[in-house]
């Protein structure tokens, strides 16, 4: 499928598979459009995608932070290609209450704690890494509060920003780690003040989900979709449509500084290969 005279073979996730299909249909129509013909395949899992890159049955995977991560630990040939406008800058966040005395990390010790699996990028291995860097081991100094967990489609199981947003709010913690990108939606969601919830610690910035490129895929190939990729024009209502899907306004040129503190922190979890 890595043929350079074939179509360029794209991976994703079907998490929500009528979704993924509405997504993709419109991404290859674009493409093919353009001269540039690419076909698509969907997972159901990360793992499997990422066995597939690596053995070429696939050129690009669209993937999630923890897989591109991980490619790019196992394989030096990976590549970051670009991202969404919304993958860039984004961090995780300690929240608690608004009445809250609680005003650094340091008064976290003792307290109850609302937080993400272990295996998850942006709410465990990224802030709790670095909120050892900067003197609080979570595991030891923090109370753990066990929260109801979700399976998905790929079978994982995953304590979303809801459920730990919800619990700071209702005072069964103390405080919580959420994405960034959910706390002004889960505000207004809740119908909160601008003051009922308060931010009083960040992770240093970091980047999402992003096109990985397999090993095998030539600079001048990954170039060309590359390129395609950031024209598409959010004005035709057919790119628009699958832009507001995708959750972007434009796609953006990315590089793999994004992701060097989760390799960090999958190379200090001893995870390197085991989840992705």
């Amino acid at each position: 499928m890595s043929n350079s005279e074939g179509p360029l073979v794209l991976g994703a996730t079907a998490a929500d598979p009528k979704r993924a299909v509405l997504i993709w249909n419109a991404i290859r129509k674009y493409f093919v459009e353009a001269g540039f013909p690419v076909e698509y395949a969907l997972f159901s899992t990360y793992d499997a995608m990422s066995s597939a890159l690596l053995a070429g049955h696939i050129d690009i995977a669209w993937n999630a932070p923890m897989a591109h991560a991980q490619l790019l630990e196992q394989n030096s040939d990976c590549r970051t290609l670009a991202m969404r406008d919304t993958d860039e800058n984004v961090q995780s966040l300690l929240i608690v209450r608004g009445d809250s005395d609680i005003e650094t990390i340091d008064d976290l010790r003792g307290l109850r704690l609302a937080t993400g699996v272990e295996t998850s990028s942006e709410l465990w291995l990224l802030p709790v890494t670095q909120l050892a860097e900067e003197g609080l081991d979570i595991r030891t100094d923090c109370s753990l509060i066990e929260l109801d967990s979700t399976q998905y489609s790929d079978l994982q199981r995953w304590v979303d920003d809801r459920t730990i947003f919800e619990a700071v709010v209702n005072q069964s913690a103390d405080a919580g780690i959420i994405f960034e990108p959910w706390f002004e939606p889960l505000m207004r969601r809740h119908g909160l003040e601008e003051d009922a919830v308060r931010i009083i610690w960040r992770t240093r910035s970091y980047a999402h989900c992003a096109f990985t490129s397999s090993p095998a895929l030539s600079e001048s190939r990954s170039d060309q979709f590359v390129e395609l990729l950031l024209s598409m024009n959010p004005d035709d209502p057919h790119i628009a449509e699958m832009m507001k899907m995708e959750h972007l306004t434009k796609w953006v040129r990315a590089t793999d500084d994004g992701w060097s503190d989760l390799r960090k922190a999958i190379v200090e979890a001893d995870l390197v290969g085991k989840i992705y």
